[in-house]
């Protein structure tokens, strides 16, 4: 009989406690690591010593709660990762589209026929900067999706050596990788109240955004890689 191997999903850690992501031949360096046994004890009615102390993060290290400096720089890596796709984006849009806007200032001779004026070419490339950024926005929404349910985390959370997990670490799945994704897209709609979103985490015991509360989810430092042993064939 030959034998199958498992489909690509995250297992039980072979070379340690917590979880490694198998690809479907091989075990990668893509691993969580195991909540580690806090050695210094805190009152259940006080403040806890550290943020994350109440659910077993130890205080710094791999492990405890990602900052949120290193928190939004991987936003910002993300952003920068699809900038080229808005880029190429709104200039085909507008190469396709600019030549029917018309003046981009119509003057009061530029009136038609009916006597109303054109609506001005520089309303249109607003609305064309805006439509292009929306559908950047599902861009991301779906790469975000993507990479945190099927890698475990963003190239700018990988980058930073961050990683959004459960609160017993294990992996968020499609589900709440969707909706931490788009929780976050749909605060930027609010205005100046969206940005309670991404600032919660300064004041929170958790850590946690506001997308991180509704995905009951929680961002930590990354394990060290570790080479793995040569498996015996």
């Amino acid at each position: 009989m030959t034998n199958v191997e498992p489909p690509a999903n995250w297992y039980p850690d072979p070379y340690g406690g917590g979880q490694r992501y198998w690809d479907g031949a091989a075990w990668t360096g893509h691993c969580v690591p195991p909540a580690p046994l806090l050695n210094v004890p805190y009152v259940t009615w006080g403040p806890p010593p550290w943020k994350g102390a109440q659910i077993g993060r130890p205080p710094e290290g791999p492990g405890a709660l990602a900052n949120p400096g290193r928190r939004l720089g991987a936003y910002l890596l993300d952003v920068l990762v699809l900038l080229p796709a808005f880029v190429v984006l709104l200039t085909t849009t507008l190469l396709i589209a600019a030549p029917h806007f018309g003046p981009i200032f119509p003057t009061v001779y530029a009136k038609s026929p009916n006597g109303s004026v054109p609506t001005p070419g520089f309303v249109w490339i607003y609305l064309t900067v805006i439509a292009c950024a929306f559908v950047t926005g599902l861009i991301m929404v779906a790469y975000q999706t993507v990479a945190t349910a099927k890698f475990g985390r963003t190239l700018g959370k990988a980058w930073l050596h961050i990683r959004p997990v459960r609160f017993d670490l294990a992996p968020l799945g499609w589900g709440r990788s969707f909706g931490r994704a788009a929780i976050s897209w749909l605060a930027g709609f609010l205005g100046w109240i969206g940005l309670l979103d991404p600032l919660w985490c300064l004041w929170d015991d958790k850590r946690q955004c506001l997308h991180d509360k509704v995905a009951d989810s929680i961002v930590i430092n990354d394990v060290t890689f570790r080479r793995q042993p040569h498996q015996q064939g």
